[in-house]
């Protein structure tokens, strides 16, 4: 059994797609008592929904959800933090509570601001968490404890994996997990559509392509060896597969996910008003 969260009661500040992710991870694994985690929702149908759903305590009113709290969840889009983080609620925030954001592109800094120096973890999980396979990176800021930083890597932990980084390296784990899923889709659509082209019927080849990305993407985490190894392990020489690696190098497959990544550089760079 999973060693349960050390929290009396742990609050959401959104209860959208990410937070109700999470929420099925933590209560999935037994992390902690449904009836311990509060979530301030938007609507009553969507609080009510939680709590059918999960057992927890869903509201309308984040100040009563995240009163008494150890720590608060953000798991709002970034562009609602003006709107929502201020006043009342800010106030209603327990002095013992650590704040824990999953907002991209809003900094440590700013969201200590706004909760008048309250430890920040920063954190930047994919969309995959909604199945437990997600790739969380945390960033604790200064003066988080090393306890704080244990218990978000369990929350995150039940829900895919976890990698503990330096906030300045957040924009770079946003272009390539953050964003990565994207990329992921699109290679599998294109992909299957190769395998319909060879005439496999579309449901056979899209089953086909997702194993196979998802069975690969496991043998590189579970044995712990260089891509490039594991790509020999299936490369014999003059062989079908190198056949195949050969016209994807061709194809500039490598090129284009390097320029995928400094796009989303580029762009995160853009609407931060720095280019």
């Amino acid at each position: 059994m999973a060693e349960k969260l050390n929290l009396h009661k742990l609050a959401f500040i959104g209860g959208g797609a990410m937070g109700e992710a999470i929420i099925k991870g933590i209560t999935g694994a037994g992390l902690m008592d449904p009836a311990a985690i509060f979530v301030g929702a938007h609507r009553q149908e969507r609080a009510d929904y939680l709590h059918e759903t999960y057992g927890v305590t869903g509201l309308v009113d984040n100040c009563e959800a995240v009163k008494d709290a150890d720590m608060v969840v953000l798991a709002i889009k970034p562009q609602m933090v003006d709107s929502v983080l201020r006043g009342a609620l800010v106030s209603a925030v327990p002095a013992k509570a650590v704040i824990l954001s999953i907002m991209g592109s809003v900094t440590i800094e700013k969201i200590a601001g706004i909760f008048n120096g309250h430890p920040v973890i920063r954190t930047m999980p994919n969309t995959p968490l909604a199945v437990g396979a997600g790739m969380t990176a945390i960033a604790p800021g200064t003066g988080v404890s090393e306890e704080a930083v244990k218990t978000a890597e369990q929350i995150f932990g039940c829900c895919g994996e976890t990698l503990r980084i330096q906030e300045k390296d957040i924009e770079a784990v946003t272009a390539v997990s953050g964003c990565g899923p994207g990329y992921v889709y699109v290679m599998i659509d294109a992909l299957a559509d190769a395998g319909v082209m060879a005439g496999l019927p579309r449901a056979a080849a899209i089953k086909l392509a997702a194993q196979t990305f998802a069975g690969s993407g496991k043998m590189v985490l579970e044995t712990g060896k260089h891509p490039a190894v594991l790509r020999d392990m299936v490369t014999s020489p003059g062989g079908t597969t190198i056949a195949g690696i050969k016209a994807l190098e061709n194809g500039a497959v490598r090129g284009a996910l390097y320029n995928a990544v400094q796009a989303v550089l580029d762009r995160s760079e853009e609407l931060k008003g720095n280019k």
